[in-house]
C-alpha cells in the first residue's frame, strides 16, 4: 500500500503564505476604514432649549479640521435644518463650537430629536423645550 500527501515542508509554506496573504488583508481594509471614519468625527456636549430655538454644542474628537457650514448637518424630529449658525467657520481637532438658530417650528413644552451628522458619525439627543 503506498501512501501519497503533501509533505510537511510544502504544508507549513502554503500556511505561512495564505497567513501573510490574510494579515496583508486585513491591513489594508481596516486601515482605510479607521482613518477615514475617525478623521472628522464630533461628539454631541450640550442640547438645550431657549425660548423657540434649540442650541447645542459639538466637539472634534477627530485629527481633521472640520468646517462646519460643510460637514456638519442638523436635523430636528428628522427634518433638516439649514438655518443654524455656528460659532467659528472651523473647528480644529480637540475643540468645540456651538450651534445656535435651530428651530423648525420648535414650541416651548415640546420634546425634540435632534441629531448632528458629521462625516465620520452622528450624534442624537432628545430635548425637552
Amino acid at each position: 500500500m503506498s501512501k501519497k500527501g503533501v509533505s510537511g515542508i510544502i504544508a507549513t509554506i502554503l500556511l505561512v503564505m495564505i497567513t501573510i496573504a490574510l494579515a496583508g488583508t486585513a491591513y489594508v481594509y481596516f486601515s482605510g476604514m479607521v482613518s477615514g471614519r475617525t478623521a472628522k468625527t464630533i461628539s454631541l456636549l450640550e442640547v438645550d432649549c431657549n425660548s423657540a430655538s434649540i442650541m447645542a454644542v459639538i466637539s472634534n474628537d477627530g485629527t481633521a479640521t472640520i468646517t462646519p457650514a460643510n460637514d456638519i448637518e442638523v436635523y430636528v424630529d428628522g427634518a433638516k435644518d439649514s438655518s443654524i449658525s455656528f460659532s467659528s467657520s472651523t473647528l480644529t481637532s480637540h475643540n468645540s463650537t456651538s450651534i445656535t438658530g435651530i428651530d423648525l417650528g420648535v414650541v416651548v413644552g415640546g420634546t425634540y430629536t435632534v441629531l448632528i451628522k458629521s462625516p465620520g458619525n452622528v450624534e442624537k439627543r432628545d430635548v425637552s423645550c
